[in-house]
């Protein structure tokens, strides 16, 4: 019984100390997610000056129509990435 008791914590100190280096992949993940979620918005008045400058006034209301799409999915995009980073920091000791 001792000697169970010796090695939780020794178990639980490597899995601590492995999980930094596993996680940085999903910590990535997550900030590159955040990044992405937080500057959708700017997406918009990319593709409304884009579609202006080839369009002309008519690039206006297209660049409207296809940058909110564009900035939908960027955020939609981000948000799934920064689920799977969590996800993958979480599980990080379990998948070592």
């Amino acid at each position: 019984m001792k000697r169970t008791l010796t090695g939780i914590p020794v178990v639980f100190t490597l899995l601590l100390a492995a999980m930094p280096v596993a996680a940085e992949e999903g910590v990535g993940r997550a900030v590159g997610g955040a990044r992405d979620t937080i500057t959708s918005p700017g997406r918009i008045f990319e593709e409304i000056q884009r579609d202006t400058q080839n369009y002309g006034a008519v690039g206006a209301v297209t660049g409207s129509i296809k940058g909110g799409a564009m900035a939908a999915g960027q955020a939609v995009t981000g948000a799934a990435n920064i689920g799977v980073g969590v996800i993958e920091v979480l599980t990080s000791p379990l998948r070592q």
